[in-house]
């Protein structure tokens, strides 16, 4: 059976079970790519995964259970899986979503993108890897590689939702090693989206060369408390390190400093946080959620000020409120949580403006692991590079760092935000922020 199909019957055994409600998501992921070195093709790779989960709910007790095989036998041991795990859960007090209207249709998908074949994609790749190995200082080229990956996913529940998702999207990236004077430095730049067209060459190695060489020449800075500026460029993965502080099954479970801070003050004025389910150019927009929901922008931190948690369906029956339209799961597991799109709004100040917030500054753009962050406790610690700033001016690079605060600290001593996103092919949008003061060791 296709997957369409597998949907349609496991619906309808499901419907004879005894089951008082169910939920059924359906994926099938494919994805192509290749990568190139010194010339030359280096490997291709094809790949694609499907299954199929069902959710039940017996006295109210969920039940889960996935197979990978689209077969009648297969689907009926999926179902006689769920009935009997739900004897082990606890009551979920929640009724599954009925059918409603959900808006326009979002471009997630560019048929046009599945005609870029293998040998597109090489072309691609190896005039890139010859405009960076022609520039001055460019000693090697040791990632590079493109993808094209395309994905369909139907959601079925037992009050008559059906509802079929399609997208694709192209990635293509490279990282280049520069060398001055005995230092050495690595730059990496990555290019996504849904067009093709928006590919060029000239461009993606431009910003390899630009982000290879950058860093090279650096000087020593003193330790000590400082201003920081975290560029645009990675200021979203400082973020996206503590996006589970905002999840309601977290804080319930007390893994989340924002337990009780509803209506409190968190951030500075200028902060603000939505979750952006709609925005047609970022890859979490959807129409709804894993379990049905119907997807909606969702405000949780306004002007500083903490507005909401994100919802799924188990976690908003505990407090006795509804989902916010924020459950995510994958056809095996449980419901989790996510946001869609998880963007800062954007504050006034050009690049060179917010450099010139402070006399003296410190300008990350680099970041190196996140071994020393905790998303429970908000503690960063994590190694970076960048420059020395004065005056607005970056005067030289600095390396060897490590920055050092807490995240629920460094967010309400923001001090400007910048007018830009970076141009990253992302579903977390941040750009530049100025932080008053943040520990630097060098």
């Amino acid at each position: 059976m296709n997957m369409q199909e597998s949907v349609e019957y496991l619906s309808e055994i499901a419907k004879k079970s005894g089951a008082e409600q169910f939920d059924i998501l359906a994926g099938n992921q494919d994805s192509r790519g290749i990568s190139v070195f010194n010339g030359a093709l280096q490997n291709t790779e094809i790949s694609n995964s499907r299954g199929i989960g069902i959710r039940i709910f017996k006295n109210q007790k969920p039940g889960y259970a996935s197979t990978e095989k689209f077969s009648k036998e297969s689907l009926s041991q999926a179902l006689s899986d769920a009935m009997s795990n739900s004897e082990y859960t606890e009551p979920i007090c929640a009724d599954l979503p009925e059918p409603a209207p959900l808006g326009e249709a979002l471009p997630t998908y560019n048929q046009k993108l599945e005609s870029v074949d293998a040998n597109l994609l090489l072309s691609t790749c190896l005039s890139i890897e010859k405009i960076v190995l022609s520039a001055s200082e460019i000693k090697n080229v040791p990632d590079l590689g493109a993808e094209i990956s395309s994905s369909t996913t139907i959601f079925a529940n037992s009050k008559g939702i059906f509802f079929e998702d399609k997208r694709n999207c192209f990635g293509i990236g490279a990282g280049a090693v520069a060398e001055r004077n005995g230092v050495v430095k690595m730059g990496w730049y990555s290019k996504g989206g849904k067009d093709f067209d928006e590919v060029f060459a000239e461009q993606i190695a431009g910003e390899v060369i630009s982000r290879a060489k950058e860093l090279l020449s650096p000087r020593p800075i003193k330790s000590g408390k400082m201003p920081v500026v975290l560029a645009k460029r990675i200021s979203a993965d400082i973020l996206s390190m503590y996006l589970s502080s905002f999840y309601a099954e977290n804080a319930q479970k007390g893994l989340s400093r924002l337990k009780g801070c509803l209506g409190e003050k968190i951030a500075s004025e200028g902060f603000s946080l939505k979750s952006e389910p709609l925005l047609p150019d970022l890859p979490g927009s959807l129409l709804m959620d894993s379990e049905g929901v119907p997807a909606a922008a969702l405000g949780v931190v306004e002007n500083g000020v903490f507005k909401s948690f994100l919802y799924n369906l188990e976690s908003a029956s505990k407090e006795k409120r509804k989902s916010t339209g924020h459950g995510m799961r994958g056809f095996s597991g449980k419901a989790g949580t996510n946001f869609m799109n998880a963007v800062v709004s954007l504050g006034e100040l050009s690049g060179s403006e917010i450099l010139s917030v402070f006399p003296k500054c410190l300008l990350i753009n680099h970041l190196e692991g996140s071994s020393g962050c905790n998303s429970v406790s908000g503690e960063i610690s994590i190694g970076a590079q960048g420059f020395w700033c004065e005056n607005g001016i970056p005067l030289h690079a600095v390396d060897n760092l490590t920055i050092s605060a807490n995240f629920f600290d460094l967010i309400k001593n923001i001090a400007a935000i910048g007018n830009r996103y970076s141009d990253s092919y992302s579903s977390i949008k941040v750009p530049s922020l100025a932080i008053s003061e943040m520990s630097v060791s060098a």
